[in-house]
């Protein structure tokens, strides 16, 4: 437990079967490395968080292992501070948590077999780079969770195996580039007040669903990214497809009001209703498209 204090580390422990692992607050310029800390934890109520930061700026979370706890990394109120290269996993809620914190990163770590992966809520100015989101399954699971966050950096990460690999509610001004979903349930769910997001550079390989949207109104913007659905041809042979792509299909929209439906999923009847749904758009925006698909993955 460390509180009130500044310039310190914390590194190479071994802390197995705790109800919390590392607990800070308000305290500042904090290393905390190379621990392994793993717990039992069996219900939310009777568990704590493997690293807890509250009230705290510029720490430093890195190389560490977690698993069994409640979340793996807990922020509250953390400002300027980065999370590298942990590996957060069989976690019964989150892998990391992040609430009000603004001004940080979370790079090359690992979130796998989580009740969920990450989630950040009520934060702004994040970056979320060549992160790992890995086989986060469940009625409720996502790999990446956005709960009212603006302006932040969303890049080269790898969605993989997940029931939703993003999971967008209230944000805005989010660039999403260069990350990779793979056989997911739904790539990215976005509802409720998302605007101003971009997609670019983006690969969507074989995904139940590429894109679920809960609105006829778009202010989001999908452009020159790679659908492994995609049929469309190139003619003119310059990598970008010449017949637009609309990602968000109307079964999508029939699973997410009515789930049962999704034992219909791959049949014929899905089929014939996403292309008339497709020629003449009424329940999905008819303005969400990508109008420069990609014919190749993108690098």
């Amino acid at each position: 437990y460390i509180s009130k204090s500044r310039h310190f580390t914390v590194e190479n422990l071994i802390l197995n079967n705790v109800f919390f692992g590392i607990l800070v607050e308000k305290s500042h310029y904090g290393t905390i490395r190379n621990n392994r800390i793993s717990g039992e934890a069996l219900e939310e109520a009777s568990s704590g968080n493997g690293i807890h930061l509250w009230h705290c700026s510029d720490i430093t979370i890195k190389n560490n292992a977690l698993s069994g706890m409640r979340d793996g990394i807990y922020f509250e109120f953390v400002s300027h501070s980065k999370v590298l290269h942990n590996n957060s996993h069989h976690n019964i809620r989150y892998g990391l948590h992040f609430m009000f914190s603004n001004n940080d990163a979370y790079r090359y770590n690992t979130f796998a077999k989580n009740g969920a992966g990450v989630a950040v809520m009520f934060s702004k100015f994040i970056s979320m780079a060549h992160n790992t989101f890995l086989e986060n399954w469940g009625a409720a699971s996502y790999g990446l969770l956005l709960k009212e966050i603006y302006d932040a950096k969303i890049e080269n990460n790898r969605f993989e195996q997940n029931t939703i690999g993003i999971n967008a509610e209230g944000s805005t001004r989010i660039h999403y580039g260069n990350n990779n979903f793979i056989r997911n349930g739904w790539a990215v769910k976005i509802s409720g007040a998302c605007y101003a997001n971009r997609f670019t550079r983006n690969n969507f390989l074989n995904n139940a669903f590429d894109i679920a949207y809960n609105s006829k109104l778009n202010d989001n913007s999908f452009e020159g990214n790679y659908w492994s659905a995609y049929t469309g041809y190139d003619l003119d042979k310059n990598g970008i497809g010449d017949v637009p792509y609309r990602p968000v299909k109307l079964f999508s929209y029939i699973v997410n009001s009515t789930p049962e439906t999704i034992v219909l999923l791959r049949s014929l009847f899905v089929d014939i209703i996403d292309f008339s749904e497709k020629v003449s758009p009424v329940f999905t925006p008819d303005n969400l498209l990508d109008n420069k698909p990609l014919m190749k993955k993108a690098e």
